[in-house]
């Protein structure tokens, strides 16, 4: 039994019309019948006797007449309650930085729903965070999400290497991750997922980075780079945005993982819930 069939029964008992009641509930007439006649089915009783006329309620339509109209008053109550606590109460979103500065802002900014945003250098500190109950939902890397928590893909990209316009990459399509392994590195201070990924994997190789400098989160990487102090290496999301700049950025050939990133929520619903918002945004 359908909220919407209970509203245009309403509407047309107040109306005594089924084309008045459409109107009234912005719909096409056959559209209301149909809710009529799927409630009526639904019950196994007939609501209104029809005629040339127009309609009127049976004894059993008045009976549930009586009945139904407080019930779809208090759902209309229950529901403006629910959007006023909303409002006061958004939803708590964690992110890492990257995914806060490139993926997110717009996404966020087109839904309805209000929400708060904290941004966390690595995932193990906002799943932490979430499981405190500090965040309502988390985007990480899938990397560090245990089995029993609800979490759903949401994309997954390779890494890529950004060097300066002079470099003897630049008219490379691809690079070779080994060829990396004694290059000058600028990476991001500590803690931070992609710092941790790409010392692994270059130990993996045999090789002890050749870190010649650390920056904090955000684009200061990118002006060392410039500067010509060495190359870095960022996830396809980072090196998608350098257009601005003066570099260059090619994926890595055999880095060993690519980086998924994953929506993690507190609970199946929440989860559901924000997806769908971010495919309506996509």
């Amino acid at each position: 039994m359908h909220v919407e069939w209970l509203r245009s029964f309403i509407e047309a008992a107040n109306q005594k019309s089924f084309s008045k009641a459409a109107q009234v509930n912005n719909l096409s007439q056959p559209a209301l019948s149909k809710h009529i006649q799927n409630l009526e089915n639904n019950l196994g009783i007939e609501l209104f006797h029809r005629s040339s006329m127009g309609i009127e309620l049976t004894a059993a339509g008045e009976r549930f007449y009586t009945r139904i109209t407080p019930v779809i008053a208090e759902l209309g109550a229950i529901r403006e309650e629910l959007q006023q606590f909303s409002q006061s109460n958004p939803i708590a979103i964690g992110s890492l930085p990257s995914l806060a500065t490139y993926y997110l802002p717009q996404k966020i900014n087109q839904m309805d729903n209000p929400m708060t945003l904290m941004i966390q250098n690595t995932s193990s500190e906002l799943l932490q965070s979430l499981q405190k109950g500090r965040l309502d939902a988390v985007f990480v890397d899938a990397n560090y999400i245990g089995e029993a928590i609800w979490h759903y893909d949401l994309f997954t990209e390779a890494y890529y290497v950004v060097f300066p316009l002079n470099h003897r990459f630049t008219s490379r399509q691809t690079v070779d991750f080994s060829e990396l392994a004694e290059e000058p590195l600028i990476v991001h201070q500590a803690p931070c997922d992609t710092r941790k990924d790409i010392v692994a994997q270059i130990q993996a190789l045999g090789y002890q980075p050749n870190i010649v400098s650390e920056v904090n989160f955000g684009d200061f990487i990118y002006g060392a780079v410039t500067a010509g102090m060495g190359i870095t290496i960022v996830p396809e999301l980072m090196a998608k945005n350098i257009g601005h700049l003066q570099l260059c950025a090619v994926p890595i050939e055999n880095f060993g993982k690519m980086r998924t990133i994953s929506l993690v929520a507190r609970n199946k619903e929440l989860g559901s819930n924000l997806h769908e918002l971010l495919i309506k945004h996509h």
